[in-house]
């Protein structure tokens, strides 16, 4: 069955340095395999800052949707902008920076229908 979401009615929640709405996923959509969220990341100066994480187990692709910033992956620095399009690999330690004083917006997909926001 096709599934329809709207990103203007989505349901953010708070997370460490930013907002997430979780689009589609087993728990919002029923979906079997897949997870995307659209993610807004604070500037630096309002909290932004989060550690690295890692995913063992799955890929992230990350669309950049609005605004500028920087990504960190397994040490290296690459300087993001709108219309970017990363794919994290797996196990690779990594972060979104928003140095600026503007929005950074982000679209997150998984290939899991679970995934747990950190």
């Amino acid at each position: 069955m096709l599934t329809k979401i709207n990103t203007k009615e989505a349901v953010f929640q708070q997370a460490t340095g930013r907002r997430v709405a979780e689009l589609v996923s087993a728990r919002t959509t029923g979906a079997a395999g897949v997870t995307c969220r659209l993610v807004e990341i604070f500037p630096e100066t309002r909290g932004g800052a989060r550690p690295p994480h890692v995913h063992d187990d799955l890929e992230e692709v990350i669309f950049v949707l609005q605004g500028q910033g920087k990504a960190w992956v397994d040490g290296e620095e690459i300087a993001i902008m709108e219309g970017d399009l990363l794919v994290i690999p797996m196990k690779s330690s990594h972060r979104i920076i928003n140095p600026g004083t503007s929005g950074l917006c982000l679209l997150c997909f998984f290939p899991a229908a679970t995934v747990r926001i950190p």
